[in-house]
């Protein structure tokens, strides 16, 4: 028959057996207990098919036995309670619940005021990193805390044992979420792979100090290596990294990172060293600091300190692939004001130059020091005033030095509404340069030159609902008009000006070059019309039309032009659907019929883990490195903004590019990219792979060959094992692929909703 629900036990039952009623059924009994003086005050539960025991010394029950306390209970065949000592004693199919873990064996020991004691035999599972396993002796060391001897650890689910960790002993505080290990191996898939005499594991995302998984990995010019990096948790706001890195090739190397965190500050450095390169016989070195100051009162301040012992660091000891084509190390450090409506900022700023030998490279320009003021008041009587000024003193050990003072004033009288904007707007360039009596070149050691400017920027729009698609299109013309007039400019010096590429946000520009040394006369009107078809609900925009032309209406002596108009520019683009985008930029001469310029990407991203991007990039007018002249301001800029990949190729764009990341079969994705120069015929990067998701591991397996200059290539391998809840074995592929591959996610992470 069914068992009755619990009922109070009598005063006479609660000190002697109790008997059995209604034909042998059991009935369940319960009672409510203090435990003795000086213990958490918080009563214990009791039940049982039978009790009994004896006043204020202990208490015993029998048969589907129960005892509760908070949130932990304690369940089996037979329990007794000594309420003096606040102890369990229990034995017959033990079973131990507290804060979601279960704790199973024979027989158990335990004080529940401090949860201390013991179980023989135990099977585990802990909530707190889904951690499961069996061991010959658990012993109660606190709250949360646990120390099992001869034990087996695995964070794989019930009757999967992929990898599991075998222990002489095995210590375990769910509070501070830490696991430390001792004489421990780890199997995977029945062979053991790796073995340490002491070994310290994350139970939960609470960082700890300990020493993190070993990285492998070989490279061509260090050989096979390892890291072994020891993480410290300094305090809540602070910690290090320091790295023993062995390469069979070049020796012993220390890398080492420290990061700061503090209400007004915060940063971080990393230092590495390699004493004795066994194969060039010198001491080599990284430095490199990032130091963010707020000061209060408006006042902040930044450092970025850059530097390595030699040219070629980076190209043999760098484990990040993105790091080899660095050719220019900023050093550099500012402080600035925040004045609410204008700013100041002083900066000195210089550069290392790395002499890499595929990639010529001119040293930029120091600025020791360089000043800047700016301020902007909106809507002062209807108009909108700017200003921005600009003092440097350049250096240079090669090129002419000189110092420079640059004003630009700006005044505009927007005008708008919802459906139309007119803004017209006029400023003034004026610089004024001194070399200096050590000024070997044919300048003149002083000049000057002050360039007005005016332009009007106006444009309407238009709307209608395409109610039964759900759409809103726009239509949205724009009419642009600037106007410079000729100063002649060749006795100038040029510290940092070149001429911005022709895209449609320089064609809404009164100068069309980049830095204050140049500034190109003007007569001219840019045309423009853009479409768009958003969701009316969302706001998504699911389409964007442009098309936008220049007219000259006088040609231009600085950035001399032929015709009366420019090239035309069309742009495509938008979110198609939630899984298909694509943005497309042409740029076409419509003379000669010819495209300049063509980039086009499309992404096509289904659901997690699914993702293809299709890219094509195409440039007619880019010459090659070697028709650059040496030493001309634009060519830090063009090395410090195109890849690696770019660079490689000697500017000659015609690349198709393919990247993503798909499923194959069961838990097997595959991972790649292949960049290709058509106009070299040369692969710039290929990235091959594959990741295995199990329940409880992953394994990847990645290859990368890549450009680092024409018909020069360089190559690494990956091979990284993570197994969950423990460790990450091998030499990490993760930064590669996602700098690889836009949009790459892990496997094995599951998106979080918001």
């Amino acid at each position: 028959m069914p068992r009755p629900k619990p009922v109070f036990l009598s005063l006479l039952c609660l000190f002697s057996s109790c008997a059995l009623a209604d034909g042998g059924a059991p009935l369940e009994f319960s009672k409510e207990l203090l435990p003795a003086s000086g213990s958490e005050d918080q009563p214990i539960y009791i039940r049982a098919d039978k009790m009994g025991g004896h006043q204020g010394v202990d208490f015993e029950a029998t048969g589907h036995a129960e005892l509760r306390k908070r949130n932990q209970s304690i369940v089996a065949d037979w329990i007794r309670y000594l309420q003096a000592s606040d102890e369990v004693q229990a034995r017959g199919n033990v079973r131990v619940e507290q804060n979601g873990s279960v704790v199973l064996g024979p027989e158990l020991q335990l004080r529940i005021s401090d949860n201390t004691g013991y179980m023989e035999k135990p099977v585990y599972f802990f909530q707190e990193g889904m951690a499961r396993g069996q061991a010959d002796l658990l012993e109660f060391k606190g709250k949360d805390k646990y120390s099992l001897k001869k034990a087996v650890y695995t964070t794989c689910p019930v009757g999967n044992d992929d990898w599991f960790l075998r222990v002489g002993e095995l210590n375990l505080d769910q509070t501070q979420q830490v696991g430390i290990a001792h004489d421990a191996s780890i199997t995977f898939k029945g062979e053991p792979i790796l073995y340490a005499p002491w070994l310290d594991f994350p139970t939960g995302n609470r960082r700890r100090s300990g020493f993190l998984a070993p990285i492998l990995g070989s490279t061509a010019s260090g050989g096979e290596e390892i890291t072994v990096p020891y993480y410290w948790n300094i305090a809540p706001n602070m910690d290090a990294t320091i790295a023993p890195r062995f390469l069979v090739k070049r020796g012993a190397m220390l890398n080492t990172e420290f990061r700061y965190l503090e209400p007004n500050y915060s940063g971080e450095m990393h230092f590495n060293i390699l004493p004795n390169d066994l194969i060039t016989k010198t001491t080599r070195d990284e430095m490199d600091l990032q130091h963010n100051q707020n000061f209060g009162n408006g006042w902040t301040g930044e450092l970025n300190l850059q530097r390595v012992s030699d040219s070629y660091y980076y190209l043999d000891l760098s484990p990040l692939v993105t790091m080899t084509s660095q050719v220019v190390l900023p050093r550099e450090g500012h402080l600035t004001y925040d004045g609410g409506w204008w700013n100041f900022t002083s900066r000195v700023q210089n550069y290392q130059t790395l002499s890499n030998p595929f990639v010529p490279v001119v040293a930029p320009y120091a600025s020791l020091p360089q000043l800047l003021l700016s301020g902007e008041k909106d809507n002062l009587a209807g108009f909108d005033v700017a200003f921005n000024g600009e003092y440097d003193d350049f250096r240079h050990p090669v090129f002419v030095n000189g110092k420079r003072l640059v004003v630009n004033p700006t005044v505009s009288f927007p005008i708008s509404n919802s459906a139309a904007f007119f803004t017209p707007k006029v400023g003034l360039h004026a610089a004024s340069y001194s070399l200096g009596a050590n000024n070997i070149t044919s300048l003149p050691e002083s000049s000057s030159i002050e360039i007005p400017y005016a332009s009007i920027d106006s444009g309407l729009y238009f709307d209608r609902n395409m109610t039964e698609k759900g759409l809103v299109q726009t239509l949205e013309p724009r009419i642009y008009y600037v106007y410079v007039p000729y100063r002649d400019q060749n006795n100038l010096p040029n510290f940092d000006s070149a001429p911005m590429d022709f895209t449609y946000a320089q064609m809404f520009t009164e100068n069309q070059f980049s830095g204050n040394d140049r500034f190109s006369d003007a007569n001219q009107v840019t045309l423009a019309l853009t479409s768009r078809f958003i969701e009316e609900m969302t706001g998504e925009e699911r389409l964007r039309m442009t098309l936008a032309e220049r007219i000259y209406l006088q040609s231009p002596q600085l950035i001399p032009v032929t015709t009366s108009t420019s090239d035309m520019i069309a742009s495509l683009g938008g979110a198609l659907t939630d899984k298909v985008s694509f943005d497309s930029y042409v740029q076409f001469d419509p003379r000669n019929w010819q495209t300049q310029f063509i980039s086009m990407y499309a992404h096509y991203h289904p659901a997690f883990g699914e993702l293809l991007n299709l890219g094509y990039l195409y440039n007619r007018t880019i010459l090659p490195l070697s028709s650059y002249a040496y030493g001309t301001p634009n060519t830090y800029a063009l090395t410090n903004t195109l890849p690696a990949a770019v660079l490689a190729q000697g500017y000659a764009l015609n690349q198709v590019d393919i990247s993503g990341q798909w499923p194959l079969a069961g838990r097997w994705h595959g991972v790649g990219r292949w960049n290709y120069s058509l106009a070299n015929r040369q692969l710039l990067e290929g990235t091959a792979g594959v990741e295995y998701d199990a329940d409880c591991w992953a394994l990847r397996i990645v290859t990368k060959r890549f450009a680092i200059a024409y018909q020069e290539t360089a190559s690494a391998f990956f091979v990284q094992l993570e197994l969950d809840g423990l460790a990450r074995i091998g030499s990490d592929p993760i930064a590669a692929l996602k700098a690889s591959i836009p949009g790459f996610t892990k496997t094995n992470v599951q998106p979080t909703s918001d």
